[in-house]
């Protein structure tokens, strides 16, 4: 059986960069949002970059699988993306906690999700060096201990990974792959 690995965690926790490390890129969930782009990042490859009034149309028509608010801007997965990357195999996405329940509930055993914790510190010296606006650390430090807390939640799921990527993501990367190696012998 395929499975989509959900990965989970505060925003700036090193998700992205983690699944990137372990996945090929043909095997990420592209998923659409309303923020604008990063430096680097690119519509189509990172993201599927789109005005908020074509989000509200996607929502109307019932397209996503999920969707959310977070810090400010919508991020939503379309239901025939996911479709379409779990019949060519192996496949990845970055989501909320409440994201990764909405996939939970719709494609069932198949979903995998992933923890990343990281310290309170660490984060916030991630941000800074990542360029964001105190703005936007303040909020997104204000959700941290929100994002924490929902490793209570998730234990529920059997087959749950926690991972701790606290700057050391060769480290980060060999605990996912001891935890998988456990997941497919049990």
């Amino acid at each position: 059986m395929n499975k989509c690995y959900v990965f989970i965690g505060p925003s700036g926790s090193g998700k992205t960069s983690l699944a990137s490390e372990l996945f090929e890129p043909n095997q990420k969930i592209i998923t659409y949002t309303t923020r604008h782009p990063r430096k680097g990042e690119r519509d189509q490859i990172d993201y599927y970059f789109v005005t908020e009034s074509q989000f509200e149309q996607m929502i109307k028509n019932d397209a996503f699988v999920e969707w959310d608010e977070y810090a400010g801007e919508k991020y939503g997965s379309s239901k025939a993306e996911v479709m379409h990357k779990l019949e060519q195999g192996d496949c990845y996405i970055i989501l909320t906690a409440a994201g990764f329940w909405s996939f939970y509930h719709t494609f069932g055993s198949c979903i995998q999700p992933v923890f990343v914790k990281i310290s309170k510190k660490q984060l916030k010296e991630r941000f800074l060096k990542r360029g964001d606006t105190q703005e936007q650390i303040q909020k997104r430090l204000a959700l941290f201990e929100k994002d924490m807390q929902e490793i209570t939640l998730l234990e529920r799921v059997p087959q749950l990974m926690i991972l701790t990527n606290n700057n050391d993501l060769e480290k980060t990367k060999k605990q996912f792959i001891n935890q998988q190696k456990k997941e497919e012998e049990n």
